[in-house]
């Protein structure tokens, strides 16, 4: 949206009713091209549903600006015939290839994908609670970085997929990350991994993977309850969990389980520094193992009830059986 004038407020409205969670941005781009010295970007996301008339399948959104509609589009909502497939849940751990991944999935049109992340212009998680329970009845796959537990604002029959890694070489790779790419102050200022681990309080140093499968979001350590509780979740509610270090067999078999040929990407690939080049492996598995010892575990029984070939692998137990 862009204005000669100051935009003090900008407010989006469906079929005459506002929208109360609207995401903006800056966008310093657009007056270059435009001409107009003031713009922001905006978007939404709302249940067509809860803002019909009648029998009507209209949806009228409108776009305000301090105070005046500037922006007026007519949209037809033709809900998805109800699918009995259950929803999949694509829990993105963050530096797991996931967005690979992700870009992978957004490469078929044929599947409605939800993407949750607190950056524009995605969904935000916290805007879940406001949702009825047949709010992701039109999405296929809802990816993002969540915890578990996102399921339970949707009344759908559910399954979770993710990919994890192999934790030593995940807590370097978000090491890294967040000091070179993210340069996050408390990371920057630290002389290595270990002064990291060490001296910054943050649940990422703190048996990652464990925390996600569990929906642990509290910030104490992970403890032994957190590991049953994530090793529950991964034998009642994922349907598949693969790995980055087996990436590629990983992707053939999620390809398998949606019925969509997913393609091979590498992306948002941590740049090469000095520091990476300089670690000694044996050295951070020697000092961070007694750490990452709830992942170090889950990581194994992941392997270990996931193998390469699952679903094939899954038939012939059940044939042998």
């Amino acid at each position: 949206m862009s204005s000669h004038r100051p935009i003090d407020s900008l407010s989006v409205f469906v079929n005459r009713q506002p929208l109360g969670y609207v995401d903006t941005c800056e966008r310093p781009d657009v007056p270059v091209a435009t001409n107009r010295p003031y713009a922001r970007g905006w978007n939404v996301y709302f249940e067509p549903r809860k803002h019909l008339i009648g029998e009507l399948g209209t949806v009228l959104i409108e776009v305000a600006v301090n105070g005046s509609v500037v922006q007026r589009r007519y949209h037809r909502y033709d809900p998805r015939p109800h699918s009995t497939r259950p929803a999949v849940y694509f829990m993105h751990i963050p530096k797991t290839a996931g967005t690979s991944t992700r870009r992978a999935l957004q490469s078929d049109p044929d599947i409605q994908l939800l993407q949750v992340y607190h950056q524009y212009p995605c969904l935000h998680e916290e805007q879940f609670d406001t949702f009825s329970n047949s709010a992701l009845d039109d999405v296929d796959i809802v990816f993002g970085h969540y915890m578990y537990g996102l399921h339970r604002h949707s009344g759908r029959p559910h399954q979770y997929v993710s990919i994890v890694r192999d934790p030593i070489d995940h807590a370097i790779s978000c090491y890294l990350y967040m000091k070179y790419v993210v340069k996050d102050p408390r990371i920057v200022a630290r002389s290595s991994i270990f002064d990291a681990f060490d001296n910054v309080d943050d649940v990422t140093f703190d048996n990652y993977s464990t925390r996600y499968l569990a929906g642990y979001p509290d910030q104490q350590k992970v403890g032994p309850a957190q590991f049953e509780t994530a090793l529950k979740n991964v034998d009642n509610d994922f349907a598949y969990i693969g790995t980055v270090e087996n990436y590629k067999q990983s992707l053939e078999a999620i390809s398998f389980y949606l019925g969509k040929e997913l393609p091979h990407h590498v992306d948002n690939v941590t740049p090469a520094s000095d520091e990476m080049a300089a670690l000694d492996r044996n050295e951070v598995t020697e000092r961070l193992s007694p750490r990452l010892g709830h992942d170090l575990k889950l990581y194994q029984a992941i392997r270990e009830r996931f193998p390469g070939d699952y679903f094939f692998d899954m038939r012939a137990r059940s044939h042998a059986g």
